[in-house]
This record gives structure tokens, C-alpha cells and sequence, in this order.
């Protein structure tokens, strides 16, 4: 049980698809339950010519890549991951029935200028594109996310590097940062003190390591806003995105599912236009 509903075991999203093969050209397969409705909206958009009435979702990246393997050669199934930090560990899977987004996941192309706009005229809905860019500089809220959220991205993935078995720290955007700043800043401990729990279990591993010297030698993979909004995990970016629009009165005050939602409904479908083309090449 999560959240008060029953959780659907993996043998049932495994199957769910001959519930359905009548109604889809093409069966997508998807990691993650909660994102099954926000990808639907995405791939739609993608793909208006297809005909499909669901999507799967495999509960997590490994059930994906098992089914991918069961499939190989069915040209009507097709198995889209996260890129989580697969590229920079060097763990990308080779399966051509697999395809990979170019950034960590499905929510980082969700934070594009125009979904956003979309989401501050909900409010406001006679606000002009010129009038939006009046009340607050897009640039600049990016370049808080590549600040606030790059040290921490690279401490994930050296978590899983070593395999620390340390869980990713919560963000909560209030208690963390000071977003009034410019540029912002840390605030409290919270961060820097499990910062020290992860050098902890690093040096557990070898004491010679120290964790400034690891997040150094991974920040060619954050040293321009492009590759910071590619690697840190989009949920991070979206959270922080939301409280920076609500702290300006530019949206209500909404949970992070419902913000993610409404994003994927006008989603800047350009930066994906990679993926259609992959998935056509394969199933024509």
C-alpha cells in the first residue's frame, strides 16, 4: 500500500499490455508509475499519427530492461529509460529496443521557457510572452538551479559510484536555500551535514578519498547551464522551479505532482523531436 491505494505488483505491469495490444500501433514501456500519465501526455504530442490508448509503465529502469530483453526483434514494443547518470558511470544498456533520453530524466524537459509561460497564464491567462518577461528573467532562475543544485547532483553520483548506499537527500526549497540572494545560498545545515555523512562513508571506502576532490572531477559535467540542466535530476530542478515561481506570485501554490502535470500538458516538444526520430527508425 502507498498513500492509502494498493501498489500494483510487477507481474501485473509486466502483463498489462494484452489488455490493450488492440488498441496501440505501438506499445510504450515506461520505468516509473508516476510517470506514466505526464509521458502519455509527451508521447501523444510526439507521435499524433500513432494510435495508442496507454502506455506501461515497468516499475523502475531493471523490470524495463528485462522486458526489453524478452522482446528483441518486436517492433511494436518499444522501451524508453531515464538517462539518470548512466552516461557518466558508463552504464548505458546497448539493447536496440531500449532508448535512451539525453538528459536525466523525463522531467528535465520539462522546465523549457514556453511550458512555463503556459503555467504562469493559467493564473493570468491575458499575460503576453513580452509582459511574462517583464516580471522575472528566465536566465536567471536557471543559473540558480545550476548553483543550488550542482554539488549535490555530483554527490549522487558518487553515491553510486562507490555504492555508498546512502539515500539522495530531500530538498525541501524553504529550509535549504535563500533564493532573496544574488547569487542564492545555502541555508541551515541540513545540507552541508549529510554532505559530511556522505564524505564519511566515502572515506569508509578509502581513506584517502575526500568528497571536494570527487565532486571536482565530475564538474566538467556541470560547468555550463546546458550540461547542469542535462545531469541533475529533474525532480530537483522542478521543485526548486516551483518554489522560485511561487515565491514571485507568477503561480498558486500547488504540490510538485500537480506543477509536473501541468508542464507535461504544453511541453516543448523540440528537444524530444531526438526521440521520435530513434523510435521511428526502429519500428519502420
Amino acid at each position: 500500500m502507498n498513500s492509502g491505494f494498493p501498489e500494483l505488483s510487477d507481474s501485473f505491469l509486466s502483463g498489462q499490455d494484452i489488455l490493450y495490444s488492440q488498441f496501440n500501433d505501438i506499445n510504450f514501456y515506461v520505468e516509473d508509475t508516476d510517470q506514466e500519465h505526464f509521458y502519455f501526455n509527451i508521447l501523444r504530442k510526439l507521435f499524433p499519427d500513432l494510435s495508442f490508448e496507454k502506455i506501461f509503465p515497468l516499475n523502475g529502469k531493471d523490470n524495463v530492461v528485462i522486458e526489453s530483453k524478452l522482446t528483441t526483434g518486436d517492433k511494436a514494443k518499444v522501451y524508453i529509460v531515464d538517462l539518470d547518470f548512466d552516461e557518466i558511470l558508463n552504464k548505458k544498456e546497448n539493447e536496440e529496443n531500449i532508448f535512451y533520453l539525453k538528459r536525466y530524466s523525463i522531467e528535465n524537459y520539462l522546465c523549457h521557457k514556453t511550458s512555463i509561460y503556459e503555467i504562469i497564464r493559467e493564473k493570468n491567462p491575458k499575460l503576453k510572452d513580452n509582459e511574462i518577461d517583464a516580471l522575472f528573467n528566465f536566465e536567471s532562475l536557471q543559473k540558480q538551479w545550476k548553483t543550488l543544485l550542482s554539488e549535490l547532483s555530483s554527490t549522487f553520483i558518487i553515491i553510486q559510484r562507490f555504492s555508498l548506499g546512502k539515500e539522495y537527500f530531500g530538498i525541501n526549497c524553504q529550509r535549504d536555500f535563500n533564493c532573496n540572494l544574488s547569487p542564492p545560498t545555502l541555508r541551515n545545515q541540513f545540507l552541508p551535514d549529510y554532505l559530511s555523512e556522505v564524505e564519511t562513508l566515502l572515506k569508509s571506502t578509502d581513506n584517502r578519498y575526500k568528497l571536494n576532490a570527487q565532486i571536482n572531477k565530475l564538474k566538467s559535467n556541470y560547468n555550463t547551464l546546458e550540461k547542469a540542466i542535462k545531469n541533475i535530476p529533474g525532480k530537483y530542478i522542478l521543485t526548486l522551479l516551483k518554489h522560485q515561481l511561487e515565491r514571485l506570485g507568477l503561480i498558486n501554490q500547488i504540490n510538485l505532482e500537480s506543477f509536473t502535470y501541468k508542464l507535461s500538458k504544453d511541453c516543448y516538444i523540440n528537444d524530444l523531436l531526438f526521440l521520435k526520430d530513434e523510435i521511428k527508425e526502429y519500428t519502420e
